[in-house]
């Protein structure tokens, strides 16, 4: 049986033996698709991923672990902060690659195949399957065509050429220029005793409006603050600065935080992280960079590592670029960062008996809790406040993981505060023990309380259809589906209007698609989203959630190079597109059905006065 793999731009002719399409889908003639495979059968494949990255790190070598020979102190593994446990689908999106690669090897054994045919541009893939094809004892050929990923141009193209450890220096040097003016600020005293609680957040989706008279309302805490002032709580609030429309540079962050602790009436206290950035930091990062990359250096035969157990596949052409940024490029310079920062901060509180921060599983996270559990404090709860997706890997750990009881054990929080039925789930069937998790109010949607159930069961017979496009983090995404809601504009009732909703992070020019017409608004969601009558929404953004719980026909545009990153992946009534063609039909057949009243709870658990949340403060 010879298998052809296909990765060309055009559909593939007729092929004799096996075909199977590494990017898109949909299936057409004798061809199938590789990520479909991967659907039919994820369960098992993300376990096999898991298992691999928990393996990996307790791979030995000279007689130590992996995680050993990363130790940078008492109770730090580095490993832990590395790209490979992070499993960040932006940071990292060859994860997809390395799935993808793992289950060609299975069809490639359930079908015995002889001989496998790549027909591709991609440079790396071939180097993978090659070595592959080598493991399984299967004849291979490469039929190289014109192509490729784009590369990049410019000062970027430069960037990328120099070697992992001048990006680094570079990567530092740009970091101490841009945050500096946040390290010069004056720091308001913190709040300690008992009634004192620590929360460590991000200040980017936040009112602005209302932070320009003073008053902090944060779109990922909503009414928590309400309540702790309720509870006669002190809040500490520690910001990660993030780069924003209303707040795209230092200064004017800091700007907004002064006007927030000035009339915070003393009962809370906001400081950013990088208010401890000074020059005495720079010469501790660079001494434990110094240090990593001498680590590196000894592990010597740890590319056999990257081969998954039972598996002939060598993951290591995917991801030695991964690798190398985490240990001695830009990433290892981020991570030691945060450890110096987090260690800086948590040192200067006074001892706090209760701590929560948004938990996105990131790398920054474990150096936070490491630093939470040095320094002495006390309870410490993440908060996950988005919607846990099945291909977001940043949830799950192989249990093995989860379980253990070593020195060197991944860093955890005492509690994990999850935010829905879904997320309790998700979270049980990962292997968390149930005593760790809490259910708590979904403060981040709160607003859906008024929202569910309030759309009519029928739309109105309304010629007109008004689209809302909802934007992605990622500028690519957000452009990929305005892109193909350009192209499926021509085929749809010309009276159709387009709306954009970008992140608040990433910016849309309505000039950039003339032919849609197109109408820019930055009002938070629960203020647009009875206005519309379907909404289109990138593979990754969480804001398609929102419009189906508030009732609205969602139609999710899927990239034809990623896994089925959104949180409606299974929901019946979601319409998945990756054409301009299905776009124009799925939103004539989105237009025509009935507008739905989900179950709200199924994803959250939704009720204004926080009860949960008040049990949980006051235990």
């Amino acid at each position: 049986m010879v298998l052809i793999l296909w990765d060309g731009g055009a559909e593939p002719g007729h092929c004799d033996g096996l075909v199977y399409s590494w990017n898109g889908h949909a299936e057409s003639g004798s061809c199938r698709s590789l990520l479909l495979y991967v659907e039919a059968h994820a369960e098992r494949l993300r376990r096999k991923y898991l298992n691999w990255i928990h393996d990996l790190g307790q791979s030995r070598i000279g007689g130590k672990s992996l995680i050993e020979r990363l130790e940078l102190e008492d109770g730090l593994s580095y490993w832990w902060m590395t790209l490979f446990v992070e499993q960040n689908p932006r940071k990292s999106p060859r994860i997809s690659d390395a799935i993808r690669v793992l289950a060609l090897e299975e069809i490639m054994i359930q079908a015995r195949v002889s001989a496998l045919r790549l027909v591709s541009a991609n440079q790396v893939l071939d180097e993978t399957l090659r070595a592959l094809c080598r493991g399984l004892d299967v004849s291979y050929e490469w039929r190289r065509i014109p192509g490729g990923p784009a590369r990049p141009c410019g000062l970027e193209r430069l960037r990328l050429a120099l070697p992992q450890w001048l990006r680094a220096l570079a990567s530092l040097a740009r970091y101490f220029r841009q945050r500096r003016p946040l390290g010069k600020t004056r720091r308001l005293g913190w709040f300690g005793g008992g009634k004192a609680v620590f929360l460590c957040s991000y200040f980017d989706n936040i009112d602005f409006r209302a932070a320009r008279e003073g008053f902090f309302h944060s779109y990922y805490w909503a009414g928590l603050p309400a309540l702790l002032g309720r509870m006669g709580y002190e809040a500490n609030w520690l910001q990660l600065f993030v780069p924003c429309r209303e707040a795209p540079d230092p200064e004017t962050a800091q700007g907004f935080l002064r006007e927030i602790n000035s009339a915070s009436s003393g009962r809370s206290s906001h400081a950013f992280l990088d208010a401890y950035l000074s020059w005495g930091v720079l010469p501790r990062v660079l001494k434990r960079w110094a240090r990593l990359n001498l680590s590196s250096l000894r592990l010597r035969g740890l590319e056999a590592a990257f081969t998954p157990a039972g598996s002939r596949a060598s993951l290591w052409p995917l991801m030695r670029e991964y690798w190398f940024s985490s240990i001695r490029g830009p990433e290892a310079i981020a991570n030691l960062l945060w450890i110096e920062l987090f260690d800086d901060a948590l040192r200067e509180v006074p001892r706090q008996k209760k701590g929560m921060y948004l938990c996105e599983n990131q790398a920054w996270e474990r150096a936070f809790i490491h630093a939470w559990r040095k320094r002495g404090h006390g309870q410490l709860i993440a908060v996950v406040h988005a919607p846990v997706r099945f291909w977001d890997l940043r949830d799950f750990v192989d249990p093995r993981t989860i379980l253990s009881t070593d020195a060197l054990a991944m860093p955890r929080a005492d509690f994990t505060a999850l935010n829905g039925g879904a997320a309790v789930k998700a979270y049980a069937g990962a292997g968390y023990p149930a005593e760790t998790i809490v259910e708590c109010e979904a403060l981040r949607y709160g607003y859906l309380c008024a929202l569910l159930g309030a759309r009519p069961a029928v739309k109105n017979e309304s010629s007109a259809s008004k689209v809302l496009a909802l934007g992605d983090f990622l500028p690519s995404a957000t452009a990929k589906v305005l892109g193909t809601l350009a192209a499926a504009s021509s085929l749809l009732p010309p009276e159709t209007t387009y709306t954009v909703k970008p992140h608040p992070n990433c910016p849309v020019s309505a000039a950039d698609y003339p032919s849609l017409d197109l109408v820019v608004v930055m009002e938070p969601l629960e203020e647009i989203l009875k206005g519309y009558d379907v909404a289109f929404s990138s593979n990754m953004t969480a804001a398609a959630l929102d419009a189906y719980l508030a009732g609205l026909p969602v139609v999710v545009m899927l990239d034809k190079a990623e896994l089925n990153f959104s949180p409606l992946r299974g929901q019946a009534g979601v319409f998945f597109v990756s054409t301009p063609e299905e776009l124009a039909e799925a939103l004539r057949a989105a237009r025509q059905s009935k507008a739905g009243n989900p179950d709200g709870k199924q994803f959250f658990f939704l009720d204004p006065e926080l009860p949960k949340w008040s049990r949980l403060l006051a235990s």
